[in-house]
């Protein structure tokens, strides 16, 4: 091993040192401070308006976000469901922890250079600068030397982690996030909330009434469809035309996380399918954030644990 190797993992392994025994981060139960600073601009785009081709994944997995415009701070991972593209290293923290699995064969991209991704283990990672977070007000982009994530520090700020403190930052923030997150989407009108004169286009029912199992959503031509029950979602998504007159491209879907409340992206969660738990039309598929809790449900009450993709009206009518 040369000279420059040693210097290279004794100082990955300071970062570490530090960041885990708290001297870069001290966790309570409120945002660190330098989670709730200004985001000021970088002089960088990001999200990219009008994006390259960085990748033919489309969208993020977890949350639905263009991965093209949320380039700069792209990962690559694997685990036991296969290879998955994430927006942000947020995305790839939510995912693990629902899955209860550590990343493998993790990658990030550059920041200054999104074009290209690398090893996140030989990343340095910088926390908490001007930069625009991506899916965080905590942004955590990645250089791939130690010299050009401490020139970028000393114009915005920020502090020098490794690729495993950045995780752990990640993953330790998320639940603090995800109320920030839900009331963003709300406030941009990607998420919506049904009136309560609005009805279900399957049963007709009200899903303002069904806060537990509502769902919705949106197609391409700006339609929000709400939905009273996942079993009205999925029915509705296996045949538009019986319940509309034009059916258009579908452009996101969110459901009520059960029992937690609150809407998430439907891709990224996990579904009870035949369960004894009834929603307001019988049958429901119960979205779980993670897996080991539906696991649990399923062996309490039935049923089978599945992604949404795998969702039919014949499973998810099943008895």
């Amino acid at each position: 091993m040369n000279t420059y190797n040693i210097k290279k993992i004794t100082r990955r392994t300071l970062l570490k040192y530090s960041f885990s025994t708290g001297a870069l981060l001290t966790v309570s139960s409120s945002f660190p401070p330098f989670l709730m600073a200004e985001n000021k601009s970088t002089g960088l785009e990001h999200p990219f308006k009008n994006p390259k081709n960085y990748t033919d994944k489309g969208r993020c997995p977890n949350c639905g976000m263009m991965l093209n415009m949320w380039a700069r701070t792209r990962h690559e991972f694997s685990n036991s469901e296969g290879a998955h593209t994430t927006c942000s290293i947020h995305c790839l923290a939510d995912m693990s922890q629902n899955s209860g699995e550590s990343p493998k064969n993790t990658k990030v991209a550059l920041y200054l250079h999104p074009e290209k991704i690398v090893a996140a283990d030989m990343a340095f990672y910088v926390i908490g600068s001007s930069a625009k977070g991506t899916m965080t007000m905590n942004s955590k982009v990645a250089f791939l030397t130690e010299e050009e994530a401490n020139n970028y520090v000393q114009e915005h700020g920020g502090t020098v982690v490794d690729f495993t403190a950045a995780l752990t930052a990640a993953t330790k923030e998320l639940a603090l996030s995800r109320p920030k997150i839900e009331g963003k989407r709300k406030k941009k009108g990607i998420v919506t909330e049904p009136t309560p004169e609005t009805r279900c286009p399957v049963c007709g029912m009200y899903p303002a009434r069904y806060p537990k199992h509502r769902s919705q959503l949106s197609t391409e031509d700006g339609t929000h469809h709400h939905f009273c029950s996942n079993q009205c979602l999925v029915l509705f998504m296996a045949d538009q035309k019986q319940y509309v007159e034009k059916p258009a491209k579908i452009k996101s879907i969110w459901v009520t996380v059960y029992p937690d409340g609150g809407y998430e992206y439907a891709m990224g969660l996990y579904y009870l399918v035949g369960s004894n738990i009834l929603g307001p039309m019988g049958k429901e598929p119960l979205p779980y954030r993670s897996k080991s809790a539906a696991d649990t449900a399923a062996g309490e009450h039935g049923g089978t644990v599945l992604r949404f993709t795998a969702l039919t009206p014949v499973n998810v009518m099943a008895i």
